[in-house]
């Protein structure tokens, strides 16, 4: 009885918030004088919402367009631009032969948000500007690799095509046909038949790309990916396997009752010289004021702080205190700290497209990116999903280790105003997912911080 009364009470300390043990296992060795594992949830945060003054969204191989409006973001509009090249820069055959038509078709990948139920709306212009990776530092344009959000490169006013339908990712209606100006069409297949084309960079001196621009009518975003194929029903009686392309039919006409040839020529959308140009109006929404240069405190949003990606919307937070936590021990080590973060009631529904995963940075006072939390190989960047298998949606919620941020900046001698920067997405992607979480003294959703610390 003695022995089985003295391992109840060993179990009960083992799970206690506080516990006291002779040894414990820090590093290599064990501690043999008395010891404690604290845990502490009651170290303040500050967050805020804060917006990155561009963002890459080049060479994704994911055509982003749409337009839509709410309360909480405001406007958000995205029209893409890319490079066509030519499957070949000469004809099957010049000899006798007709042009029919151009035409573009669009895969819609699995990726939508807002209401497809409208009407969807979204014209074809052609580029003026050669797309060329750079990058503006608020002075000068360099060469960085990169188009970002806020690239700004001409198309002409003049539409060459248009497209009217009702979005049906994931079904048999998920492509998209739009029919281009038989002018434009002509001109590319004169140029090829005249042989003068012999490399892109000579086809890119008349036809420098396509911009797919949407109407301010939509209330929907939508992506086409690049590389991906489908197969459509062109006519009644004819399929075809396309992907996101521009494709040129043309046929040999009949001579002396010989029987006419049918050709087709592709012109595909380059992976490397595309990009997204995604613009923000916040006019009118909780957003109102948020600028690369003015962030909006959580305290000032009712408690709560708001992401988007495609736009550069973060969620910034501080722990102004955590290294108040060095002078609790003589000697310390922290066992584990998790940051909790949960959608704000309201604010989560399939509707609203709380994005899985997030992702996490260090970040510097100048809410740079200095780093990323990484997995154990050093290489993949950490991604942390939404636990939403709960019967209540006050226990969903994103948790994020930061065990190793809190022991970096213990480590410190000097103060480095590290911060922790969290995205619905890679920050070079281009996806338009938006999540809106509740701050430590929201009173329905609050952000939680757990350490558990030995002390000894």
């Amino acid at each position: 009885m003695y022995k089985y009364v003295l391992s109840c009470v060993a179990f009960l300390l083992l799970f206690s918030c506080e516990r006291e043990s002779n040894t414990y296992e820090v590093g290599n060795s064990l501690v043999s004088a008395q010891s404690k594992v604290v845990m502490i949830d009651t170290l303040t945060l500050k967050m805020s919402t804060i917006m990155k003054d561009s963002v890459i969204t080049s060479g994704k191989s994911a055509i982003l367009v749409g337009s839509i409006k709410d309360q909480t973001f405001g406007t958000v509009n995205s029209a893409s631009m890319f490079e066509l090249t030519p499957e070949s820069y000469s004809l099957a055959t010049t000899s006798n032969v007709v042009f029919d038509s151009i035409v573009m078709y669009l895969t819609n990948t699995d990726f939508y948000y807002g209401d497809t139920l409208k009407t969807f709306k979204m014209d074809v212009h052609p580029m003026t500007d050669r797309i060329k990776l750079r990058g503006y530092d608020g002075e000068y344009y360099y060469n960085s690799g990169y188009l970002y959000n806020n690239s700004d490169l001409k198309y002409a006013s003049t539409s060459i095509g248009s497209a009217e339908f009702l979005p049906r990712p994931n079904t048999d209606s998920s492509y998209v046909k739009v029919k281009l100006d038989q002018s434009y069409g002509l001109n590319i297949f004169n140029l090829l038949k005249s042989k003068d084309a012999t490399s892109q960079e000579y086809f890119l001196n008349f036809y420098k790309g396509l911009a797919l621009v949407p109407s301010t009518d939509n209330n929907a975003m939508l992506r086409f990916g690049i590389n991906t194929s489908y197969e459509v029903q062109i006519n009644k009686t004819t399929k075809e396997k396309v992907s996101n392309v521009v494709r040129m039919y043309y046929h040999t006409a009949s001579v002396n009752g010989t029987e006419e040839v049918k050709y087709t020529l592709d012109l595909n959308p380059s992976t490397t010289y595309q990009y997204n140009k995604i613009s923000s109006d916040f006019s009118g929404s909780d957003l109102a004021g948020l600028s690369p240069t003015t962030p909006i405190e959580s305290k000032n949003l009712g408690n709560k702080s708001y992401m988007m990606a495609g736009i550069g919307v973060y969620t910034q937070v501080e722990i102004p205190y955590l290294k108040t936590l060095k002078n609790l021990f003589t000697n310390y080590n922290i066992i584990s700290a998790n940051l909790t973060l949960s959608p704000v009631a309201g604010y989560y529904s399939n509707a609203f497209y709380n994005p899985t995963p997030l992702y996490y940075y260090v970040g510097d006072k100048k809410n740079n990116i200095i780093s990323s939390f990484l997995e154990s190989d050093e290489t993949t960047e950490i991604t942390v999903s939404l636990t939403d298998n709960s019967e209540f949606q006050s226990d969903y919620g994103y948790t994020f280790n930061l065990l190793s941020y809190v022991n970096t900046i213990l480590s410190e001698t000097t103060t480095s105003n590290y911060n922790i920067l969290i995205s619905p997405s890679s920050y070079s992607d281009v996806l338009s997912g938006k999540v809106v979480v509740g701050d430590q003294n929201n009173s329905t959703n609050p952000a939680k911080l757990q350490l558990y610390i030995l002390g000894y």
